[in-house]
């Protein structure tokens, strides 16, 4: 394996990663802004914030996830340049985010009793269930939305996807803004505000990427809008089969971070506030890895269906090597620069939160590491998913995490009295036992590609 890839196998994956990148920084960034806006109406809102992100980011990945399998066969099915497949794909997408919606509609309705059985504040939980009764308004919209994002991945569109969430952002901070304080008019609705904001966010998109996909000259080859549902229900299966073993890792995941916020959220409101401000910047740092896991993912399944085998370690490599730079710039700028990220949320001068920001410095320091593991662990799936092997990463992802992950967190939060501290160490050990497994198992899987065909990078 070369030290530097070449550069036109970076210059691949950073095409299809980038625009990725920035849509959901996009995205993200403008939560972000949504998020500063929570945090001025005071410091039990801050807290409850931290339950609002990280159980609604918790319920969005597992409602979603099933249909990030939509991008990889897409992938393979437009390197073979089946375009009928493509469309079939797209199709039985939608059908499927609507089976999906419905137990997603259920869970934001009953919110607050969910988080009150797993011992929660609750004033806290109260303020949640607002949010999450005005936000379930976009939960079909996200979900139908998600299918057209795959479709444009899957068949390098990206830059559309990219656009519809650039002015859905300016959508999003709009009526933020104007619902959340209640400006042109309009009453303050507070936090509810910043729910019907997203969720008229998620309208705008859909309706938006639909339109384009039925008008843009480039899409008439997929037939996409020709009904063929009862003639592809193979197709249903496909997704499912392989997106069932990918969604249930994400969901484990997502499912052991919910339960940290639990543990932290028992150890008070300034525990719970310090956290809730480095998860934020934990999302960020995870985007850039997250685009290029997906894109590699996509880019290895093109491989694939176009028997470019010598492709495929390639676009492996190239995407480790450009994450490892990539996170270890981030991690130092959490080292170096903590106090000054953290007065986006804070007021670091002030001495009633001198301990939420002793414990934030920390948790910082801790995040330097952690997310460097998280990123080649990401990376690792990606390949993975690329090839169609989805059920041995679920099956190593979820052991790692629930059988060492969640039981160190726990342990080193209370018995060994670590607090958040220690919530998080358990959480890194377990990355980087998985990311050993993973490893190995690429080695193994990729050998079978190696003897390979014709390639489209040069070497």
């Amino acid at each position: 394996m070369q030290m530097t890839p070449p550069p036109s196998v970076i210059q691949k994956i950073m095409q299809l990663a980038l625009p990725m990148v920035g849509t959901q920084f996009v995205i993200v960034g403008s939560g972000f802004l949504c998020m500063t806006m929570l945090s001025k109406l005071g410091h039990l809102v801050l807290a409850a914030s931290a339950l609002i992100f990280s159980v609604s980011l918790t319920l969005m990945v597992v409602s979603i996830s099933l249909l990030f399998s939509l991008s990889i066969l897409i992938g393979q099915a437009y390197g073979r340049q089946d375009d009928r497949e493509v469309g079939s794909l797209w199709q039985q997408g939608w059908l499927l985010s609507f089976i999906i919606s419905l137990p997603c509609l259920l869970i934001y309705w009953y919110i607050d009793s969910i988080l009150i059985f797993f011992g929660q504040d609750p004033h806290a939980v109260a303020i949640v269930k607002v949010f999450f009764r005005a936000s379930i308004w976009g939960i079909v919209p996200l979900l139908l939305g998600i299918c057209n994002q795959q479709l444009c991945y899957g068949v390098h569109k990206q830059r559309l996807d990219m656009l519809a969430n650039g002015i859905g952002v300016i959508v999003l901070l709009f009526f933020a803004r104007t619902l959340i304080f209640g400006k042109l008019g309009m009453p303050p609705l507070g936090v509810a505000g910043f729910g019907y904001a997203q969720a008229i966010e998620c309208l705008f998109y859909f309706l938006f990427t639909t339109a384009c996909l039925y008008k843009l000259k480039y899409f008439k080859k997929f037939n996409l809008f020709q009904l063929r549902l009862s003639q592809t229900w193979d197709v249903l299966k496909n997704i499912i089969r392989i997106g069932w073993p990918i969604s249930l890792q994400m969901n484990g995941e997502m499912l052991s971070f919910f339960i940290s916020t639990v543990f932290v959220g028992w150890l008070g409101t300034v525990p719970l506030a310090a956290f809730q401000v480095m998860m934020q910047y934990e999302v960020l740092s995870v985007i850039p890895v997250f685009a290029i896991s997906q894109a590699c993912g996509v880019l290895i399944s093109q491989a694939v269906g176009s028997r470019q085998f010598n492709d495929i370690k390639k676009l492996s490599h190239g995407s480790l090597y450009i994450t490892v730079l990539l996170c270890g710039l981030i991690g130092m700028a959490f080292i170096v620069f903590p106090k000054t990220l953290i007065s986006f949320y804070l007021d670091i001068h002030d001495p009633k939160n001198a301990k939420v920001l002793h414990l934030a410095i920390l948790l910082f320091a801790i995040m330097a590491l952690s997310q460097l593991l998280d990123g080649i662990r990401n990376v690792l799936l990606g390949s993975l998913r690329g090839l169609l092997d989805t059920r041995f990463a679920m099956l190593a992802g979820l052991l790692t995490i629930w059988l060492v992950s969640v039981p160190l967190g726990y342990l080193f939060a209370f018995p060994f009295k670590g607090g958040a501290v220690g919530a998080m160490l358990g959480w890194t050990v377990g990355m980087l036992i998985s990311i050993s497994i993973f490893v190995y198992r690429w080695r193994v899987v990729s050998r079978s590609y190696g003897a390979g065909q014709s390639t489209s990078i040069s070497p």
